[in-house]
């Protein structure tokens, strides 16, 4: 009987989603260009542009490479992100996800990946989406909440909260 209760509770414990490109994208991007350490290194680049206009004479023109770099440095992780994204179709696969006190369970069309709770370091959400922050990484794992029911989702929530503490995040 506890068998078929706890299979039962696997189905509703069950969803099936598929992130778009550019909202994974998007997110990975605005995670890495809003943390902590990429702030300080653009501080100082930008630090670097504005002291090379104090330089004397035609020395000002050194400003020139820090600023270009300021400027290109986001479009260039964008496009990391997009080629590592275009590069691995598990990224935007349809995906099944299966939850449980203990771990999850993503699969796709030729691939399964079940991962511990502990493996990810926070539970954070947007209006639109969960995010499963990954331990020693910037990069998390993104969840549309439209996949959920409403049950589903405070399954989720406290599932998660049992591993670690929940925080809300702006909107994506």
């Amino acid at each position: 009987m506890q068998a078929a209760t706890e299979s039962s509770e696997a189905i509703h414990r069950t969803m099936a989603y598929q992130v778009p490109r550019g909202a994974l994208i998007w997110t990975w991007w605005k995670r890495l260009m809003s943390s902590p350490r990429t702030l300080i290194a653009l501080s100082i680049w930008a630090v670097l542009a504005v002291g090379c206009l104090f330089l004397p004479g035609d020395l000002r023109f050194l400003a020139v490479f820090p600023a270009v770099f300021l400027l290109l440095a986001p479009i260039n992780v964008y496009q990391l992100y997009a080629k590592s994204v275009d590069g691995e179709p598990q990224s935007t696969d349809q995906k099944t996800l299966e939850f449980s006190r203990s771990r999850l369970a993503f699969s796709g069309p030729d691939w399964r990946n079940e991962m511990a709770w502990t493996r990810f370091k926070r539970l954070a959400e947007g209006p639109e989406y969960f995010f499963l922050e990954l331990r020693r990484s910037s990069l998390a794992v993104v969840i549309p909440k439209s996949a959920f029911t409403p049950e589903q989702q405070q399954a989720f929530r406290e599932y998660a909260g049992f591993h670690y503490h929940q925080n809300q995040v702006p909107s994506s």
